[in-house]
């Protein structure tokens, strides 16, 4: 939004706020004049009239009171916002990362709020791989870690760390492929990645059929469910463990990825990255 238009925006919620033009003037210090061509021009750049006058005064059409309520919720953030700013020495900037949720919750987590210095404000969020990648690209985070690599002209992508993917839940360490098919499965978004790798790995090849018996958003509903009795899944170790959970059979190695745009991949925060992990960057991708 254009520096201009935001203040229009704020001259149109004072003046709704007060009660007219005359109690916005007395209320930002500026002249009646300019606070009522203010208005105008940005009813023109909404293109709709957001005030009618009843008597004397003014009152706000149903757009008016709609955009009222954004600009108020608008407001309200620079405010909390500015205040946060104002209470936080700015040499500190928040480590904004963003992680697969496996990975990120079990492995990344533990060891970043360990190991980070208190006083650096950490903005940690967990999502899917197109998640996280979509919030890098939106520049809401300088930092993903993910399980592929990204093929994003902007974004470069370092081998930073592996996890392992079990098979967990009531089935046979020996289990064949045709055995494992016939076992309930459960499922979770993104399952289709981890499962896929695992069986090629594994057994070479996917399998032909899959009876998936529960489904769930959330990795730790799916490994609930398996807890319960319910069925098995594939899903990283760190995770299973967490809850209990014995591999069944082997693991099979998966591959991490560090993601950043510009020369991010090169600054003190990857590397800040790199040391909690404690994994030397030795692959460097494109």
């Amino acid at each position: 939004m254009e520096g201009s238009h935001l203040r229009r925006a704020a001259v149109f919620h004072a003046v709704a706020s007060h009660g007219g033009i005359a109690g916005a003037a007395r209320a930002i210090g500026k002249s009646a004049p300019a606070i009522h061509s203010d208005l105008r021009r940005f009813e023109r750049d909404v293109g709709a009239p957001l005030t009618e006058r009843v008597g004397r005064g003014l009152q706000l059409t149903i757009e008016g009171r709609a955009l009222f309520e954004t600009i108020g919720r608008a407001l309200d953030d620079i405010a909390r916002t500015s205040a946060h700013l104002r209470d936080t020495d700015p040499r500190i900037l928040p480590l904004r990362i963003g992680a697969v949720t496996g990975f990120g919750r079990y492995r990344l987590a533990p060891h970043l709020f360990r190991d980070i210095l208190v006083e650096r404000p950490i903005r940690l969020r967990m999502g899917t791989h197109d998640d996280v990648v979509a919030q890098l690209v939106r520049g809401e985070i300088e930092l993903a870690l993910t399980y592929r690599t990204v093929n994003v002209v902007q974004v470069e992508s370092d081998l930073i760390a592996e996890e392992d993917l079990v098979l967990v839940g009531d089935a046979a360490a020996t289990a064949s492929l045709d055995e494992i098919e016939r076992l309930r499965f459960i499922t979770y978004d993104e399952h289709e990645y981890v499962f896929a790798r695992w069986f090629a790995s594994i057994h070479g090849r996917q399998p032909e059929a899959m009876i998936r018996h529960d489904h769930c958003d959330e990795l730790e509903e799916a490994l609930l469910s398996v807890v319960a009795g319910r069925g098995v899944t594939i899903a990283p170790g760190d995770a299973a463990r967490t809850f209990g959970l014995t591999p069944v059979g082997p693991a099979c190695r998966n591959r991490i990825y560090l993601c950043a745009t510009g020369d991010r991949l090169g600054g003190p925060d990857a590397a800040l990255l790199r040391n909690v992990l404690a994994v030397r960057p030795d692959i460097r991708l494109g």
